[in-house]
């Protein structure tokens, strides 16, 4: 995921598990070697710098599962309107 948006995020992680206090352990960082495992919920949180130095920031939350992972949030629509 860093390599597709370029280098990554500029807070160093691409997501967090989420829970009792909206953003916890694990990091979805190069440096946090946690294992995945079914019942975690986690956030897929990509940021990327566009036009004017503006920061997008879009997170998906992502069920941990024994198959499949479950997707949690909706699909925002290809066209994102800006302001």
């Amino acid at each position: 995921m860093s390599e597709v948006l370029g280098g990554g995020s500029d807070i160093g992680r691409l997501g967090h598990g989420l829970g009792l206090r909206l953003t916890e352990w694990p990091s979805l960082a190069p440096h946090d070697t946690t294992a995945l495992a079914p019942g975690m919920v986690l956030t897929l949180e990509p940021s990327i710098t566009v036009d004017g130095g503006a920061m997008m920031v879009t997170e998906e939350n992502i069920l941990i599962t024994d198959g499949a992972p479950e997707l949690l949030t909706s699909r925002a629509d290809r066209e994102l309107p800006t302001a």
